[in-house]
């Protein structure tokens, strides 16, 4: 047997295949490479496209700016004494609860008074009307309709007013008014207030210098880059609300945060938080108290 022959006929064999596996190799890398520089060269539109996520409008680039806030929670029991002591013996005597800072109102409903109406058609006008009713409401002027976090669809309709921080609103349990309706048989399209819960906080305070805040551009990649949006999913809605991050005794500290409406395929409404001061994904919504010693 020719030893000779047959050991170069191994040699080229396997010479053959390294040849054949580094070919492989080298593709994969220039394959490699050529997807992480389109990734970091490609605009965060584009890639959403790539993957089927869609949303309506244009992302912004705009760095709003915005402040590390602290504010108290309204005592309503006090607000209330104030009104009837300076203007109405009987205001709010009857069909309100007061939890620890929070107002429940069931109107005394008089169908022909409109403030106590929302107009589906008109939602912004009416709400105009009841919230300039100084009989229904405290502070009504202070607050403005959030319509990403307002329904009037399903069994259960409920429109969400908040108070703001020049131009940029809260979105937090501690400053709003919740609206629960249901719909009128007397009229279409017209929806009844039949309770509302209030909060609201007072002696607002900036506590820093204001700041640049990520752009809605920069909060769209991050969750992106986090997994935090799917594919083929979509971007119902993009919006910066202040919202509370910490309690320190009687006094709750606010920073502004984008929330963004993600809706996959067969599955619910998640909203995602990236606070934008830091442009930072917010996962936990715990809002921590801190007691000073």
């Amino acid at each position: 047997m020719d030893f000779k022959r047959i050991e170069w006929i191994f040699f080229l064999a396997f010479l053959g295949l390294n040849m054949f596996l580094f070919g492989i190799y080298q593709k994969g890398i220039k394959e490699e490479s050529s997807v992480s520089f389109s990734d970091q060269t490609d605009s965060i539109e584009k890639r959403l496209d790539k993957d089927g996520i869609t949303f309506k409008g244009t992302l912004s680039g705009e760095k709003k700016e915005g402040y590390y806030l602290s504010g108290e929670q309204t005592n309503f029991y006090e607000a209330i004494q104030s009104e009837r002591e300076n203007r109405d013996r009987n205001f709010f005597k009857n069909g309100i609860e007061m939890i620890d800072n929070s107002l429940t109102v069931y109107p005394q409903m008089n169908y022909t008074q409109m403030s106590y109406f929302v107009d589906e058609k008109n939602i912004g006008k009416s709400l105009e009307a009841f919230l300039n009713d100084k009989d229904s409401v405290l502070f009504g002027s202070q607050y403005r309709y959030l319509p990403d976090f307002s329904t009037l669809n399903g069994e259960f309709p409920e429109i969400i007013v908040s108070q703001s921080y020049k131009g940029i609103p809260f979105k937090d349990d501690t400053a709003q008014i919740s609206l629960k309706l249901e719909k009128s048989d007397e009229t279409d399209g017209l929806h009844k207030i039949y309770k509302y819960t209030q909060t609201h906080i007072q002696a607002m305070e900036e506590l820093r210098d204001k700041m640049d805040l990520s752009s809605e551009r920069d909060a769209i990649e991050t969750l992106y880059i986090n997994n935090k949006i799917p594919s083929n999913a979509k971007i119902s809605f993009r919006e910066l609300a202040y919202t509370r991050i910490y309690k320190i005794r009687e006094k709750n500290v606010y920073v502004p945060v984008w929330f963004v409406g993600v809706k996959s395929s067969g599955s619910n409404l998640q909203i995602e938080q990236v606070n934008a001061m830091s442009n930072t994904i917010i996962t936990n919504n715990t809002v921590p108290k801190v007691e000073n010693q």
